[in-house]
């Protein structure tokens, strides 16, 4: 395998629960993660121009209360350093989904999210892997 390069993941969820249950799930499902959770939109923004340059995985809840999804997701753009941006929703929602990839989301999970959904969204970047760790794990990585 070629050397990787690990990718921070951005959770974007106006719910702190869900950042707890996010995390704590891909953790059971063996995915290891730099995670930053943010519940407004706009702290996410701000902290995506502040860090350094490189890829990022950013991920969105599609209800943003008061926020708009789509906005942010065309927000993150010149951001992502090469990285990707994925919504997740709760409900399976084509028309939403086309509006997502249409703003510049690369995915879309329908909860609950899981290694195997994330590994399939992942895909669809041509970027972004889930690259092995040892001992089973893996790591949202460049290739």
């Amino acid at each position: 395998m070629s050397h990787v390069r690990p990718v921070p993941v951005i959770l974007v969820d106006d719910d702190p629960d869900e950042h707890f249950l996010f995390k704590a799930d891909l953790e059971d499902a063996g995915v290891d993660f730099e995670f930053n959770g943010f519940t407004r939109p706009e702290d996410a923004i701000e902290h995506l121009r502040s860090r350094d340059a490189g890829p990022v995985l950013v991920l969105c809840d599609l209800s943003l209360a008061g926020g708009d999804a789509l906005a942010f997701i065309g927000d993150t753009q010149p951001v992502l350093g090469g990285g990707a941006i994925g919504v997740y929703s709760g409900a399976r929602n084509p028309e939403m989904e086309e509006k997502c990839r249409a703003a510049g989301a690369t995915f879309y999970i329908v909860k609950p999210v899981s290694r195997d959904k994330l590994v399939e969204a992942l895909a669809k970047t041509g970027t972004i892997i889930l690259a092995e760790t040892g001992d089973g794990r893996v790591s949202p990585s460049l290739a």
